[in-house]
């Protein structure tokens, strides 16, 4: 049976190395991978961390490690832009639209039934040029399943992918950007690198159609080498018996609107849009080449983490102890 979601704890806004520093790295139990670890990019956001389950994992005696990226540390301007829940027939198409005539390549974190449902779709995305990653078979928040069902719906996910691109893709985004440790454990297992992400949509106070609001908030978040979340799908709604759901319907919808102007703002502004791999791989200064930590950067206590919500933007928190409710993103 899966685990109920527990209430997050509020931490204070880390960089990379202060937040390498908190949930460990190197050493078996180490707390946020309950494994030897390797964490590369940046938290340039307060996040929610969610401390119930630490102890649990933390006492499993798993071994291997996982690389999670929120943003690349460079000062090139270079964003990867990147789509979630797709592919999506009343979507999809329109950012690829939108992406063609603006000549931006981005990385799409497709949904796996999604794709077993429109393969030729699909097959569209990664046509147009643009890097495929994958966003779970099912589209379930890891913390309401249990590490065995988290590792189906990775390791499926990643299957339907490898069969039509012939192998199975590098990135990985967890639904919602919930970051725990049995899914740490489930895509080292599988392969893949995680991706979160250091700029959305904007802050919960941004009513759902205000695509002015979004293009104000991204032109004025955009920094070098960061990490963008956008859709051009809804979740599993399509997926359930309810059908898609409205108001995500006008929040995609007001992405939508805002997308022309915001790459052509970060253009103008002089930025380029990479895929994650180039980002990362090409622009990214702190990854160490071999994963190991350096000393500086060794624990330093055993304060238990278990998982990182991505999915709280830092202009939500006017109140360190309020926590917001959750994103139906």
């Amino acid at each position: 049976m899966g685990l109920a979601p527990r209430a997050p704890v509020r931490c204070p806004a880390l960089d990379r190395r202060s937040f390498l520093r908190r949930v460990g790295r190197g050493g078996v139990g180490a707390a946020l991978v309950a494994a030897p670890g390797f964490l590369a990019g940046e938290v340039r956001a307060t996040r929610s961390i969610h401390r119930g389950l630490a102890p649990r994992i933390a006492a499993n005696g798993a071994r291997g490690n996982a690389r999670v990226w929120w943003s690349a540390e460079t000062e090139e301007k270079v964003v990867a832009l990147t789509f979630d829940d797709g592919p999506y027939a009343d979507l999809t198409p329109r950012v690829l639209d939108v992406l063609a005539r603006h000549d931006a390549v981005a990385t799409c974190f497709v949904i796996g039934q999604m794709v077993e449902r429109d393969p030729d779709l699909f097959r569209a995305v990664h046509e147009a040029g643009h890097e495929i990653g994958s966003h779970t078979y099912h589209h379930r928040r890891a913390e309401e399943q249990s590490r065995d069902e988290v590792l189906d719906t990775v390791t499926r996910g990643a299957d339907v992918l490898g069969e039509l691109l012939g192998h199975r893709p590098r990135w990985f985004r967890p639904v919602k950007g919930h970051v725990t440790g049995a899914v740490l454990r489930a895509a080292a297992r599988v392969g893949h690198d995680v991706a979160i992400w250091s700029l959305s949509r904007g802050p919960r106070t941004l009513a759902d159609g205000d695509a002015a609001g979004v293009a104000a908030h991204l032109r004025a978040k955009v920094h070098p080498g960061a990490i963008a979340l956008l859709h051009d799908g809804l979740g599993r709604t399509p997926l359930d018996r309810f059908g898609p759901d409205a108001q995500l319907r006008t929040r995609r919808q007001a992405e939508l609107e805002a997308l022309p102007e915001v790459l052509e703002a970060w253009a103008a502004d002089g930025y380029r849009f990479v895929t994650l791999s180039e980002l990362v791989d090409r622009y990214d200064g702190l990854a160490p080449e071999d994963g190991a930590p350096a000393p500086e950067e060794l624990p330093v206590d055993d304060d238990l983490v278990d998982a990182v919500d991505a999915s709280i933007d830092p202009d939500d928190l006017t109140d360190p102890e309020v926590v917001p409710a959750v994103d139906r993103d």
